[in-house]
């Protein structure tokens, strides 16, 4: 259900662009008037629903502000006739203040894939939204060689503007997606004010809380070459996704605490995943937030391998879990992520206000402290009570050759069908880990593969596996025609679910069983509806699953 509505966002998000591009333009502006402001009576005839196209050519800055949409009816303003390109020595390529309910989106021209060019900021950072700006979506816009950072999207409390502090304003639904961020030399993405735990004002003598943001939705970017953080979300306490995108060589100017691909900040409570991060300077992902979402699906490669590598002991890690501020009684999960060769240690969890961290289904190879550290390399928990973490069914190998990656020299991660890693993680379906990186569905004929990929070769077949408490687990006769018999015994007291799939995973038969301790059940499954084919018949426990094909003649 939840890939379905995946598929639907994505249609919908197709089906916008078409429109954007087929409106009538309410107003044309060109580059004389790089200020535009809806006080001026110039522009304020326009209205919610409108679209404001602005002419492609070579401006000196963009900034908007004032304008207000409704959220069904919002302002867009896309390029038209071409491509707009900024190059300038001003502070800042494009700025949308005080505004509301605003499409920026460059996909006025189907022949550019980012109808906004920003080339250069000299003094400055490529897009600032700010001034109590809310409900703003950015798409198909490109951010270059800046001086700052690429993107800054918040409202900054001072000691002459409190009106920003929490519980006064809340930024609401801040959407960057399709966006190509490179060669800036802060972060590429600064959303949010990091300083969710209180901000020290010293012209007033004091101490501030920044306001929140509620809805930030971040992906199909691609942010390449920054000199600090890749994608940095900060005092995002709800709604928050970060997902889809591209992070390559992050972390560039080695500046310390400034260095990871993804940072989710103080505050932050972002679902991350299906994220591809790699030779960044920095941690592939560090973790600050409050607790209560989930990290899974997402590829890490040489995490920090080239930050100052004839010093072993300045360390980068694969995933880093810190923290700001936790929600008491609060469940971080870090799932069936694949990380390659990071510099230091795989996972490194420091966080004991978090009432458990789930670490389960990764994919853990070849970490630089593996000699030194041994398995503690892997999963790191020297900073954690062990009793708050709860690890399971993570493969971890430590060389690549041994994973068995299609090509990993390649730069393709995805598993072959002989991987010792297809088929050993978890069922992590209530989850809604139902999907892979490559947006394939979990599991592929019934069994769940470690990592960010779930092996999809057909020549995999179905295999037959035993769970830890199952005892006995046989089927027959097999071949079936019309009814199978089951034998199972378990170690234990339990419910267990016995599912059959087809070769595609599609489940068609399920049934509930109470099982006693050391006790043969004997019963039988109709298969009089099944077709003649393979199958693969699934028997849930408490402690894992096992599995025995199943073949159908009719």
């Amino acid at each position: 259900m939840k890939r379905k509505a995946r598929l639907i966002l994505l249609l919908l998000t197709g089906f916008l662009s078409l429109q954007l591009t087929a409106q009538t333009c309410k107003q044309t502006i060109d580059s004389s008037t790089p200020y535009i402001d809806w006080k001026n009576p110039t522009f304020n005839d326009i209205r919610p629903g409108d679209t404001v196209c602005l002419k492609a050519g070579n401006w000196n800055y963009i900034q908007l502000k004032n304008f207000h949409g409704t959220a069904d009816k919002p302002i867009v303003f896309i390029n038209s006739g071409g491509t707009v390109v900024i190059n300038t020595d001003h502070f800042v390529g494009i700025k949308i203040g005080n505004s509301s309910h605003i499409v920026f989106s460059g996909n006025g021209d189907p022949q550019a894939p980012y109808g906004f060019r920003i080339l250069k900021v000299s003094n400055g950072a490529g897009m600032g939204i700010d001034d109590y700006s809310t409900d703003i979506e950015v798409a198909h816009v490109e951010i270059s060689n800046t001086s700052l950072g690429g993107v800054y999207a918040k409202t900054d409390p001072t000691c002459s503007n409190l009106g920003a502090t929490r519980g006064k304003f809340v930024m609401r639904n801040f959407s960057f997606h399709d966006n190509y961020v490179h060669d800036v030399a802060e972060e590429g993405l600064y959303i949010g004010n990091s300083h969710y735990a209180g901000l020290y004002l010293s012209g007033c003598d004091t101490t501030v809380y920044p306001h929140a943001l509620k809805g930030v939705f971040i992906y199909n970017n691609l942010v390449e070459h920054t000199g600090w953080d890749g994608i940095q979300v900060s005092s995002a306490d709800s709604n928050c996704q970060i997902h889809d995108n591209h992070i390559n060589f992050d972390s560039q100017a080695g500046r310390i605490y400034q260095m990871s691909g993804i940072l989710i900040g103080g505050g932050s409570v972002c679902k991350t995943y299906n994220n591809t991060i790699t030779n960044g300077k920095g941690d592939g992902i560090d973790v600050f937030g409050m607790g209560n979402f989930n990290i899974f699906n997402n590829l890490i490669v040489d995490a920090g391998k080239y930050y100052l590598p004839d010093k072993p002991n300045m360390m980068k890690h694969g995933i880093y879990v810190g923290k700001v501020v936790t929600t008491s009684n609060a469940v971080l999960g870090i799932y069936n992520n694949t990380i390659v060769s990071p510099k230091s240690f795989g996972i490194v969890l420091s966080n004991n206000e978090l009432s458990s961290i789930r670490v389960k289904s990764n994919l853990i190879v070849a970490p630089g402290k593996l000699n030194e550290t041994g398995n503690s390399a892997y999963i790191n928990i020297s900073n954690m009570d062990a009793a708050r973490v709860d690890s399971s069914n993570n493969y971890t190998a430590g060389n690549v050759s041994e994973v068995r990656f299609i090509n990993a020299n390649a730069g393709n991660y995805d598993l072959q069908p002989s991987s010792p890693a297809v088929d050993y993680g978890n069922d992590l379906t209530a989850e809604g880990i139902t999907f892979d990186i490559l947006n394939r569905s979990r599991p592929f004929h019934g069994l769940f593969s470690a990592g960010a990929y779930e092996s999809h070769d057909p020549s995999v077949g179905i295999r037959s596996h035993k769970a830890l408490d199952v005892e006995m687990f046989k089927i027959y006769p097999n071949p079936a025609k019309n009814k199978v018999n089951l034998l199972i015994r378990t170690s234990i007291e339990q419910d267990v679910q016995v599912v059959v799939t087809d070769i595609q995973g599609r489940t068609v038969l399920r049934k509930k069983i109470r099982c006693n301790p050391f006790e043969n059940y004997v019963g039988r499954l109709s298969t009089r509806h099944l077709k003649s084919g393979e199958y693969l018949i699934i028997l849930f426990s408490s402690k894992g699953l096992s599995s025995l094909p199943l073949l159908i003649k009719k």
